[in-house]
């Protein structure tokens, strides 16, 4: 009964990730699927659709189409509203029905580049994976047919990996982080998902370093050390950022990787959402009070090259409400929905953060700007004002 969730919603799927990734590119994105989950990702994991001109598409798949296997009509409507809309790549993206019928997406985007004579791509996402892995499929599948190698580096240039609006929201998280970057003399060459193109893209290897600040990023760092040797850091500049900062300058140097992670130890504090987020927040709380006792949990997959023994892969709902009801913890951080998890005479104290991949829009606007004052009053909440100092 493991998958089994009452209380909680279903997590942001994977093709909800691919069709973030590729949000701000200007390609067409279709949802091979009979409407449903293109309605899931447009209404409940994209806080930057309502407005957009970005071009996602349903292919309203129906019985008879499944039935007797018609690509060549999905094909011919993509290539038809291609004509109109004159978008710069085609994506073509999988759902659950195409998995049971056995679609062949590489195949059809294949077909689609071939009469059109622009890129596309194909991905077998299936709504049973997560999110991150469908950003990270789409990140890599974009720097493996985009990405140039390029004769030299721009000195401190830097690339930002797994930036995406279902961790960061749709407020200026993704624009203060450029800015914090620059602040720091660092020219940004890749914002990787939020505000990318594909003259970025392009310019990738250019970069003396790579700063991961999501897991969604990891494989896409992975293949960029592989390819050009970059190397890459892993967090986001939480209150005292220079734990960040000094990682980013010492890449430079030496060109090795480091990740921000910290011995995990139960008594507590449990925090559980985004890994490499929570890890940031965890370095964040420690370098106000030392002593505390924290836990990183993730129910999106917990990546162990990034990960600090003892952190927690949470698989389901039932494992959640063991670890909140093991006695082990005294304060949650995690999304606001976690509070009907808690029993009615839970002492546990819950600090809310909220995350878009499992509350939605029910809280996605509350989502604090990550590099600013309100990251402070949040850290605040956490520890208790005496505790709490601003690192100027």
């Amino acid at each position: 009964m493991e998958n089994l969730w009452i209380t909680l919603p279903a997590l942001a799927p994977d093709y909800s990730g691919v069709c973030s990734a590729m949000f701000d590119l200007g390609g067409i994105c279709v949802i091979h699927d009979a409407s449903g989950c293109t309605g899931n990702y447009t209404g409940y994991d994209e806080p930057r659709w309502y407005g957009s001109s970005s071009k996602i598409f349903c292919s309203a798949i129906r019985e008879i189409d499944a039935v007797l296997g018609r690509d060549d009509k999905l094909i011919d409507n993509i290539i038809k509203a291609g004509e109109e809309l004159h978008p710069t790549m085609y994506t073509v993206i999988g759902s659950p029905v195409p998995m049971v019928i056995g679609s062949d997406m590489k195949g059809i985007a294949h077909e689609v580049e071939s009469r059109t004579g622009l890129p596309a791509f194909g991905f077998d996402t299936n709504g049973l994976g997560l999110y991150n892995k469908g950003i990270a499929m789409a990140m890599t599948e974009l720097i493996k047919r985009f990405t140039k190698n390029q004769p030299e580096k721009i000195t401190r240039g830097i690339n930002i990996l797994g930036s995406n609006a279902i961790d960061f929201s749709a407020n200026e998280n993704a624009q203060d982080l450029v800015k914090r970057l620059e602040d720091w003399d660092f020219q940004v060459i890749g914002k990787l998902m939020m505000g990318a193109s594909i003259e970025q893209i392009e310019n990738l290897a250019k970069a003396q370093v790579n700063l991961v600040v999501t897991e969604s990023g990891m494989a896409a760092a992975k293949l960029l050390k592989r390819k050009y040797n970059i190397p890459y850091v892993v967090g986001m500049p939480f209150g005292d950022s220079e734990d960040v900062r000094e990682m980013l300058e010492a890449a430079l140097l030496d060109g090795e990787d480091r990740v921000l992670k910290d011995a995990s130890q139960d008594g507590e504090i449990l925090i559980v959402g985004e890994q490499v987020l929570c890890n940031s927040i965890r370095r964040a709380i420690l370098s106000q009070r030392p002593e505390s006792k924290i836990t990183v949990g993730s129910m999106f997959g917990l990546d162990k090259t990034i990960a600090a023994e003892g952190d927690k892969n949470i698989t389901s709902e039932e494992k959640l409400i063991e670890l909140i009801d093991s006695g082990n913890y005294t304060t949650l951080v995690g999304d606001p929905l976690f509070e009907d998890l808690l029993a009615e005479d839970s002492s546990i104290k819950l600090v809310t953060l909220p995350h878009v991949a499992l509350s939605s829009k029910l809280y996605w606007d509350k989502m604090p700007r990550l590099l600013t004052e309100e990251m402070d009053a949040f850290l605040e909440e956490i520890i208790g004002k005496e505790a709490f100092h601003i690192v100027a």
